[in-house]
């Protein structure tokens, strides 16, 4: 662990968030000597959901400033401070990070607020492009896991499903669905009261620990990279998401549209599994269903993969080091 104090801003305890962002948290407990702050438990909080910035209140900030931390991070959320706190933080010499965790959905937030840290993160490489049009120094942090949080069962256990997808409803989405529905069992957790889905849904998992349970329940997880629902020129461009991440680690394939830059995370055939739409999508999920062997070799290398270099510990490898460049000399 670091001896650096970080004050790390989040509403790490919100449902379904928890999910992606307790992964975070816990390395950065792990990295620094952290001090969790949850804006939303501040009456002053104004939720935008991510949609626009949202100020953490000053009261939140001024009252964790005696000590002074070396670091402050805004994660996810499209928080950020304001005039008064950032004058107060910035005068303690404090490296001030944010994390976009949403790009390119939220990318129109975090445009606005980037320029107020020292240093300011995407998930989605593909945006960068977009930060440097508008004069900002972005910096990559791609998703990652949490090997503990999601892990493969201690004790075998049948697989109740041969699909598993949680998510929010689109309409290629449900297109993907139907088509496996018809070869092999489906399950969707989907939100509560959508009533769009084509299929059967069951409740959220909105807890990494329910999550957990979902994905060891299920041979392989679907992932949706393409972005059917976005607007402007990211609509039908693919990103990755946490998922694919997640599933990994606990040892179960992915099943994902074939996109270029996928191998910068895992290798398409070897470490995930890849469609080119809806019916292939289920051919190619009846074909690993029914090759056990293959399936369960697919989730072994996926596994590896996301031990070796997508844990949130060997993302917060590069920021640590991003810190100590950012620092005073004498904070060091």
């Amino acid at each position: 662990m670091s001896s650096l104090h970080l004050l790390l801003f989040g509403n790490v305890s919100q449902p379904p968030f928890c999910n992606n962002l307790f992964p975070a948290v816990r390395a950065f407990q792990r990295a620094f000597r952290t001090k969790i702050v949850e804006p939303q438990r501040y009456p002053a909080f104004e939720s935008t959901g991510g949609a626009r910035p949202a100020i953490v209140p000053d009261e939140a900030v001024l009252e964790h400033t005696d000590p002074s931390p070396d670091v402050a991070v805004c994660l996810g959320g499209a928080l950020h401070f304001s005039e008064r706190s950032l004058r107060e933080l910035r005068n303690r010499h404090v490296v001030l990070a944010g994390f976009a965790l949403s790009d390119p959905y939220g990318l129109a937030a975090s445009l606005k607020i980037a320029r107020e840290f020292d240093l300011f993160y995407t998930q989605d490489p593909q945006v960068l492009t977009d930060y440097r049009a508008a004069g900002v120094t972005a910096r990559r942090c791609d998703p990652a896991t949490d090997p503990e949080l999601y892990a493969p069962p201690r004790e075998r256990r049948d697989r109740e499903c041969d699909v598993v997808f949680y998510g929010k409803w689109t309409p290629y989405r449900d297109a993907i669905v139907t088509a496996l529905a018809k070869r092999v069992r489906v399950r969707v957790h989907a939100y509560a009261g959508d009533k769009r889905w084509s299929v059967p849904v069951e409740p959220p998992r909105d807890t990494p620990e329910a999550l957990r349970a979902a994905l060891n329940a299920s041979r392989l997880a679907l992932e949706t990279a393409r972005l059917d629902d976005a607007v402007g020129k990211y609509r039908d461009a693919f990103r990755i998401t946490p998922r694919p991440f997640f599933a990994a680690s606990c040892g179960v394939p992915s099943l994902i549209e074939e996109f270029p830059s996928l191998g910068d995370w895992f290798a398409p055939g070897e470490e995930i599994a890849t469609h080119r739409g809806p019916e292939d999508a289920a051919e190619t999920a009846a074909r690993l269903i029914a090759d056990e062997p293959a399936r369960a070799a697919l989730g072994r290398r996926a596994r590896q993969r996301a031990l070796r270099d997508h844990t949130w510990d060997r993302r917060l490898e590069a920021f640590l080091l991003d810190v100590r460049g950012a620092m005073i000399p004498g904070r060091r």
